[in-house]
């Protein structure tokens, strides 16, 4: 059910996206798809599965891969890590993202989850900085790599180079060297 909304906000958008789309999408009745919840509940749930790839119950700062990134000490490792989670990132994580920001000016549901969703994300930027700070350029602070890292690497920066024909791969790599070259010594 929350893979067909999910499809259905991508094509249409969210406020073009009825339940009764839904529900065609994922083969089932319009009460089973309000079963689930409403159509705000729905999007929320799309989008948290796009941030973590399944309906694990860990947060990604909890699981195993992103706490052996942030105790690593080596640079080239830590880099090699972060290419490697970041190449985890569902397919569609970019376009449910795009359909959340853009849902988030007409629904005062949505907006308070957008701007929760905003500052848990430069929260965890900032874990994921902190954890290179005995790397980062001389001079440069947590707080500044952390914002630097948080505006460069934003949602519509990726939405754009994809948008422009960049393959995924081509995408994190280029964020990974970019990482070093503006923030590491």
């Amino acid at each position: 059910m929350i893979a067909a909304a999910a499809e259905c906000f991508v094509e249409k958008g969210y406020a073009e996206t009825t339940m009764k789309d839904i529900a065609a999408r994922a083969g089932v009745s319009a009460p089973t798809v309000y079963a689930q919840g409403a159509k705000a509940e729905l999007l929320l749930a799309a989008v948290e599965r796009s941030l973590v790839g399944d309906a694990g119950p860990e947060a990604v700062r909890e699981r195993d891969r992103f706490r052996r990134l942030l105790e690593e000490r080596d640079k080239k490792e830590k880099l090699r890590l972060l290419r490697e989670i970041a190449l985890d990132r569902p397919p569609m994580s970019g376009e449910i993202m795009r359909s959340f920001r853009e849902a988030a000016p007409g629904d005062p549901e949505i907006a308070g989850a957008w701007e929760e969703y905003r500052r848990r994300r430069y929260a965890g930027m900032r874990v994921l900085v902190e954890s290179f700070a005995h790397l980062l350029r001389p001079g440069l602070t947590v707080e500044r790599a952390a914002d630097v890292f948080w505006a460069v690497f934003d949602e519509q920066t990726t939405e754009a180079l994809l948008g422009r024909g960049w393959a995924p791969v081509e995408y994190v790599d280029w964020m990974v060297d970019a990482m070093d070259r503006l923030l590491l010594r």
